[in-house]
């Protein structure tokens, strides 16, 4: 078998062609150097089995390309490569235009003179012609591509096309990348696709592409734009594209602004998760779901493995296994690619999908915040309470936060469930103090998050309200497809008291706060005799809430407590208004509105949004309440 190619006129100065690749450098004066190349390679001057290679790509063969090639050659067919973009008759004729390769005029006489043929235009495939292998020499379909090469310019896709169908050759082909990828590297920036020589032009003519598609289609009978007229611009090379980008579609900035696809993509490890039977699936959205194969495999889903090496860097912990494609969508997509993180086990609507997409279109950088508005410490209950976290894992992270000068004081309280991120540069140094910061004692994302948005600097546009979003993130069907627990860090367990955990919770905080400087003593205490009465407990004699018994533990963030007495923050409101200390109207809300933001941020909340201009005061302490006995004293979900 001989593999041979072509390096004419010097084309490659420094070829680097294996040794058992021939090199042919004399070839017959057409006139036209690349022409001249081109005969040998369509006529072939080999009759037994050949391989022809371009001499720009050469010096990536290997014994991997040789083996595969002997497999081909030994099937019997004359075999070649389906270009990866598909391209359709317009799309080819557009790209040889636009990219200078050929004179328009070239284009329109060839598909002229083609239309007085038998040829399809309609069933036009796109062939790559850098490999070709021949088991043995069709001299018949040969001759006729070179007849049909000499009419137009000096890309030889379009005659090739021409000539098979013509030829009714008979054929294997195979998928370009996939074949590629056996010796070599066919990814959108691999280096299979960077020439070792400068693209030839035959023309600068600023040309109308819309015009002169619009002719061809009057001569081509293609009338159907949308289905045979695909353009964009590449966002990793800038360069003009044209066709179909396959599953790198999210890697074209598409001139239709309807084909300018998203990715929707999730992580499910485990079984965890089931993706859900009744989803929305937008046509024009690409879904991803990365996984280790422990997964039911339905939907829409490509199903892709997460990478090797992230198995050692968290040392088996499912948790973490599945965060690293949300943590990472940088190492996972090229830049350019517009991305919506969403848990695995929610239910996709439309209205969501199309928020998404609006979303994606104004900003680069979007997370929801939580009603809320943890602090810091806030946070750090609900991972220490909820059983995620051991104390341990949490007083490592204060520590490593320390050390780079974290402000705990300055925690945004994000909701990360759902994030909608396009990739690029700026946002890399982000995700990697995510990624890293994540995996340092909780595995909890929200506070590593909160870190890496201090550390650099990074702009994020925020929701305000979840419930705008078109998804359903906190009703009791909500989950419905998670199908158990994650492993669960903790100690607590259905033995458990809720006093217990507050008491727990009490000492880590205690512990942490010279630290953290945030000071919410008030939060937790010990209630004293006749102190404080409990809504969770009716005392039928008094027809009347029951008082706490002396020594329980008690949490409230609504509630100021002093060395004297305790107040609620709308009883602090109610006192300031009765010793006069009022701004602007007493009958408007600006009064309350004013104290309240006031007051919710000597708690340590920050950034408060417009829902708490009025009286509105988020009671988390039930909430909190609720989430410890629902995740331990009184599991709900599935367990492991």
């Amino acid at each position: 078998m001989i593999y041979y190619t072509i390096n004419s006129n010097n084309y490659i100065k420094d070829l680097q062609a294996p040794e058992w690749v021939q090199v042919i450098t004399e070839v017959e004066d057409l006139g036209d150097p690349i022409r001249s190349s081109r005969k040998d390679k369509i006529l072939c001057p080999f009759d037994g089995p050949s391989v022809y290679i371009d001499a720009s790509k050469v010096h990536l063969l290997n014994d991997d390309f040789k083996k595969i090639s002997e497999e081909i050659i030994g099937r019997g067919n004359f075999t070649y490569m389906e270009h990866p973009h598909k391209h359709s008759y317009l799309e080819e004729c557009a790209e040889y235009v636009k990219r200078g390769w050929v004179d328009p005029d070239d284009v329109l006489k060839f598909t002229i003179e083609l239309a007085d043929s038998t040829f399809d235009f309609e069933k036009y495939f796109s062939p790559l012609c850098t490999i070709i292998w021949r088991s043995w020499n069709d001299h018949e379909f040969n001759n006729m591509w070179w007849e049909w090469y000499n009419k137009g310019g000096v890309r030889d896709q379009l005659s090739f096309a021409v000539a098979y169908q013509l030829c009714a050759q008979k054929s294997d082909t195979v998928y370009s990348r996939d074949i590629i990828n056996k010796f070599s590297d066919a990814s959108p920036e691999g280096e299979w696709w960077n020439n070792r020589s400068g693209d030839y032009v035959y023309h600068e003519e600023d040309v109308d592409v819309v015009e002169f598609v619009d002719f061809l289609t009057q001569v081509t009978g293609l009338y159907d734009w949308k289905k045979y007229f695909r353009s964009g611009t590449d966002r990793i090379t800038s360069q003009p594209f044209f066709g179909d980008a396959g599953v790198y579609s999210y890697a074209i900035e598409w001139d239709n602004p309807e084909m300018d696809q998203i990715i929707i993509y999730t992580s499910i490890t485990n079984y965890y998760d089931t993706i859900p039977d009744d989803m929305y699936y937008d046509p024009d959205v690409k879904y991803v779901c990365f996984t280790d194969g422990k997964v039911e495999k339905k939907g829409a889903w490509e199903f892709r493995d997460i990478p090797d090496f992230v198995y050692d860097e968290v040392d088996g912990d499912p948790r973490r296994l599945s965060a690293f494609a949300k943590l990472c969508p940088h190492k996972l997509f090229p830049d350019g690619t517009k991305t919506v993180w969403l848990d695995g086990c929610y239910v996709h609507t439309k209205e969501w999908v199309d928020k998404s997409k609006a979303v994606l279109k104004e900003v680069p950088l979007t997370h929801m915040l939580h009603p809320h508005r943890f602090t810091f410490h806030n946070e750090v209950m609900e991972g220490f309470g909820a059983n995620f976290n051991t104390r341990e894992q949490f007083i490592e992270l204060v520590d490593a936060l320390r050390e780079v000068d974290y402000d705990f004081k300055q925690y945004c309280s994000p909701v990360l469930t759902c994030l909608w991120r396009q990739v690029d540069y700026e946002m890399k140094e982000f995700h990697d103090l995510w990624w890293k910061y994540s995996k340092i004692g909780s595995n909890r994302d929200q506070i590593s998050f909160d870190c890496a948005r201090q550390l650099t600097g990074l702009k994020w546009s925020r929701i305000h309200n979840w419930e705008t979003i078109g998804i359903d993130l906190t009703s009791p069907k909500s989950k419905v497809a998670r199908n158990k627990r994650h492993p669960q860090a903790g100690h607590f367990d259905e033995n458990s008291t809720y006093d217990q955990i507050l008491e727990e919770c009490y000492d880590l905080l205690k512990e942490i706060r010279p630290y953290t400087g945030i000071e919410d003593e008030h939060q937790i205490w010990r209630v004293g005799w006749n102190e404080l009465k409990d809504p969770d407990t009716w005392d039928r004699a008094l027809q009347s809430p029951a008082w706490m018994p002396e020594g329980s533990w008690w949490y409230d963030p609504t509630t100021i407590k002093t060395t004297h007495s305790k107040y609620s923050i709308q009883d602090k409101i109610n006192m300031i208004f009765d010793k006069g200390f009022q701004l602007g109207n007493r009958d408007s809300n600006k009064n309350n509105s004013f104290w309240v933001r006031r007051l919710k941020r000597s708690l340590g909340l920050v950034d408060l949004p417009p829902e708490l201009y009025d009286m509105h005061v988020w009671d988390w302490g039930w909430s909190f309440r609720e989430y410890v006995r629902s995740n331990v004293l009184r599991p709900k979900l599935p367990k492991t």
